[in-house]
């Protein structure tokens, strides 16, 4: 996602929740808890990564026994998630639904969906369109299959940067400054991992940038491939991806005739966007 844009730049102002805690002594006519406990998410979006009550409680300027009973309701309703071995909380999966849905506000994200429908229909598999987020790639939008009777929903996920095709997309276009927490982060899980695979993060640039599209073979959805491609801002940086998804029984003249297609919906949606 391209911070200088103005329309993200507006999206991304209106996520950080600039206002949610009231100037001392001003009476703004809002409910205190609520600004509370706006005060703890904002402090959870601003984190970079899963933290511990003490951490938030700091963060927010109160004691922890008072930031876990707030933390608390917000777990109940989906807007915190507590992980099982730390105990330490992140944002949960309303958070994001309510992110990816202020995201998909942005005139480019719109532009994109528009048109997804056809993409879709030319190559006979699903796809979504996905931004960059504080926690890496999300989606933002999904279309099914029109026949399909069976079609996960991927809106709200998040995708690692090594593993699948939107993040090594992200991880092509992206600047390094940017990318590089996250593959550090994700290396460093890779290694602990019994069965981890050497991801050659140059060689997945360099090839990405070279074809013009990511592809990945069961290496985040197992027995599903991955392709990608981005869409490309008047900036020249990227401001959006595409990602088609298919069963590992589509032979190979089938991906790569769906990555062509892909790669040629993007680019045209790239001019339609400077």
């Amino acid at each position: 996602m391209n911070r200088h844009d103005p329309e993200v730049s507006a999206a991304l102002a209106a996520l950080d929740f600039a206002d949610a805690t009231p100037a001392p002594g001003r009476d703004h006519g809002g409910i205190q808890s609520v600004d509370i406990g706006m005060t703890v998410l904002k402090a959870l979006a601003l984190a970079k990564g899963p933290m511990s009550l003490k951490e938030i409680g700091s963060a927010c300027n109160m004691a922890p026994s008072k930031a876990h009973r707030y933390l608390h309701s917000l777990v109940a309703g989906g807007l915190v998630a507590q992980q099982k071995r730390s105990g330490k909380y992140d944002l949960g999966p309303f958070a994001l639904r309510l992110g990816a849905s202020a995201i998909r506000r942005i005139d480019v994200v719109n532009r994109v969906s528009d048109q997804l429908e056809d993409l879709v229909e030319q190559v006979g598999m699903p796809a979504h369109v996905s931004v960059w987020s504080h926690q890496g790639p999300i989606a933002v939008r999904w279309q099914r299959i029109a026949d399909s009777l069976i079609s996960p929903d991927v809106l709200g996920s998040v995708f690692p940067l090594l593993r699948s095709a939107t993040g090594n997309v992200f991880l092509a276009y992206l600047p390094d400054r940017v990318t590089g927490p996250f593959v550090t982060a994700e290396m460093q899980k890779e290694g602990e991992l019994e069965r981890s695979i050497n991801f050659d993060v140059a060689d997945i640039i360099r090839t990405v940038r070279e074809q013009g599209y990511a592809m990945t073979l069961g290496t985040f959805v197992p027995q599903y491939v991955g392709i990608a491609a981005p869409i490309i801002n008047w900036d020249d940086e990227i401001c959006a991806a595409v990602t088609i998804v298919a069963r590992m029984t589509r032979d190979a003249d089938q991906r790569l005739s769906a990555a062509a297609q892909l790669r040629a919906f993007c680019r045209n949606l790239s001019a339609a966007t400077r």
